[in-house]
């Protein structure tokens, strides 16, 4: 992923300001907000975010009492695929709240701070959208990407080794559970012991 300080270098990039310019500050802390989104079809050009879902983690604490479950009030024309995938029918959408609502309490929930998912640059594609369109920048945080994690332990002990990247067989081999697969909050949750597992045996 392209690092923050050479993002900025690309002519037309534009910072985060009033509200958000805090969003550009370096972070200091130690939490990382995980991150997931369910979107009408796989394609980061054309897919409509249809939920959101986030929760802080710090250390070895996911904090699901201030988690960040939202579903999008969305007419998107959704592949049947995607549906038989995340189970979010039109009328369940129906019952959500507007995009432009979703983006914000998104962007007030995870501040400065770093974003952690699998296959993040998806998700980062797809809110960067609506973020330009609404606001006209993109998120300036931090990426971590836990198939990246996985990989560099994987090769760091076994360098010829094929490394297998699907999410269930990553959290197979960390023996960490998947809850609700192809939910946004479920995804999140399991991402989140991924990744609290990642970091641990790395240090």
């Amino acid at each position: 992923m392209m690092p923050f300080w050479l993002r900025q270098l690309i002519p037309g990039y534009q910072l985060p300001k009033g509200r958000w310019q805090h969003l550009a500050e370096p972070y200091k802390g130690d939490e990382v907000v995980v991150l997931d989104c369910e979107t009408s079809i796989f394609d980061k050009k054309k897919g409509e975010l249809l939920s959101i879902a986030a929760v802080c983690v710090k250390g070895g604490e996911i904090r699901l009492s201030q988690a960040l479950d939202l579903v999008v009030n969305s007419n998107a024309i959704t592949d049947p695929d995607a549906v038989r995938v995340h189970y979010l029918r039109r009328e369940d959408r129906h019952k959500g709240v507007a995009v432009s609502e979703a983006i914000e309490n998104l962007l007030d929930f995870v501040g400065n701070r770093p974003i952690v998912g699998y296959y993040i640059d998806y998700d980062r594609a797809i809110l960067n959208r609506y973020i330009r369109q609404l606001y006209n920048f993109e998120l300036p945080n931090r990426f971590i990407d836990v198939a990246d994690l996985y990989t560099l332990r994987k090769r760091r002990v076994h360098p010829q080794m094929p490394v297998g990247l699907k999410f269930e067989d990553i959290a197979e081999d960390l023996k960490v559970p998947v809850i609700e697969r192809h939910t946004a909050m479920g995804d999140v949750i399991s991402t989140a012991l991924m990744y609290i597992k990642l970091v641990h045996f790395k240090r």
